[in-house]
């Protein structure tokens, strides 16, 4: 099984399709795409590409700046937030994360790298996080990972509980990581991130992706946004230019573009509302209300499993997420990201057939 969505050339592949006739729900990217004046960008940042990218990323910081609110001295740019998932760890000597499950597989993975020992905390019945039971284990650990929104519950922390989390994790010299990839997409979001918090803590590291709303995941761009003297740690662990420079060219341009920013909004607060009630209507689903840009279920039937549906979906070119390789999670879980109203409006024709 994939460890993550996206994978389209291994599933055409295995189910011979061409690539038009694939809509992929697995992998949680705007479904607007990149625009076409971007596009022109790319093509131009391509004529150039035997000079090497600014090692300094002045521009990029400038407009990363602008977009976050945030100076430039307390932002690091790299090679999607992935990247930064594991420079993070390894720069500062994280070895005893604390990480509420389910959660991103990479929060694990770069945690176990240099021997690391993480600490699994199980949710609540409704797959919230135990807020309590977070702060009672702080003691003896040295960071946590939290997912906000959670990747792939979709689900949030309210603003005072993370700001209670921060607060004792700082009080137990404990590094909190806030992985807001998918913030964007959420209602309220300026108001619910930590970015602004981040550069005045010594705790606090807030990862933000480029990749998800920008719709960037092939060219790869992730940004942490931190105290400045993090940053300077986290730099001397960070290979040179790691941006390269058709990223660099896309995102300046994607972060000037306000109208593809609103646009984008407002089609996801449209689209997830018709698909979070579309896949509620199933009687053999249980659906969980989606705060970002993709709607996490479980299957009720003991006939039918996520992989199962998965296989089956794929042989009719419409690609979802099997949840079951989630710390925590079992078979009947899956995962759909909010795609364009025609293509959700497939995704529900098809599982009506299906399920």
């Amino acid at each position: 099984m994939d460890e993550h969505g996206g994978n389209i050339e291994k599933a055409r592949s295995q189910d011979r399709l061409s690539a038009n006739k694939v809509i992929d729900f697995s992998a949680n990217i705007n479904p607007l795409g990149i625009p076409c004046h971007i596009q022109k960008a790319i093509r131009k940042a391509l004529c150039f590409t035997d000079r090497y990218p600014d090692p300094e990323y002045t521009e990029l910081k400038k407009g990363l700046s602008s977009l976050y609110g945030v100076k430039p001295q307390n932002i690091l740019p790299d090679n999607g937030s992935a990247s930064l998932i594991y420079l993070i760890p390894r720069a500062l000597g994280l070895k005893r994360p604390l990480i509420p499950i389910p959660a991103f597989s990479e929060y694990e993975k770069s945690a176990c790298l240099d021997s690391g020992r993480p600490v699994f905390l199980k949710p609540l019945k409704d797959f919230s996080p135990d807020i309590d039971i977070i702060l009672k284990q702080l003691k003896g650990r040295d960071s946590l990972y939290i997912g906000n929104p959670n990747n792939p519950t979709g689900l949030m922390i309210a603003k005072d509980d993370m700001a209670m989390i921060v607060k004792e994790a700082k009080a137990k010299k404990v590094t909190v990581i806030i992985d807001e990839a998918f913030i964007e997409f959420t209602e309220n979001h300026k108001h619910n991130t930590f970015m602004k918090e981040a550069p005045r803590s010594r705790n606090l590291i807030v990862i933000r992706s480029m990749t998800k709303y920008f719709a960037m995941a092939g060219l790869r761009l992730g940004t942490a946004i931190a105290h400045k003297e993090i940053i300077a740690r986290l730099m001397k662990f960070q290979p040179p230019w790691p941006v390269n420079s058709v990223a660099v060219s896309a995102a300046i341009e994607l972060i000037k573009d306000t109208k593809y920013i609103s646009d984008s909004f407002a089609l996801m607060r449209h689209e997830r509302n018709f698909l979070y009630t579309s896949l509620a209507a199933f009687s053999g689903l249980k659906v969980w209300r989606p705060s970002a840009n993709f709607i996490f279920c479980k299957i009720k039937a003991k006939s039918m499993t996520a992989g199962i549906l998965r296989d089956r979906l794929a042989k009719k070119g419409i690609f979802i997420r099997d949840c079951s390789n989630f710390r925590g999670l079992d078979k009947n879980y899956f995962r759909v990201a909010v795609r364009t109203h025609l293509e959700n409006e497939k995704l529900i024709e098809e599982l009506k057939s299906t399920l």
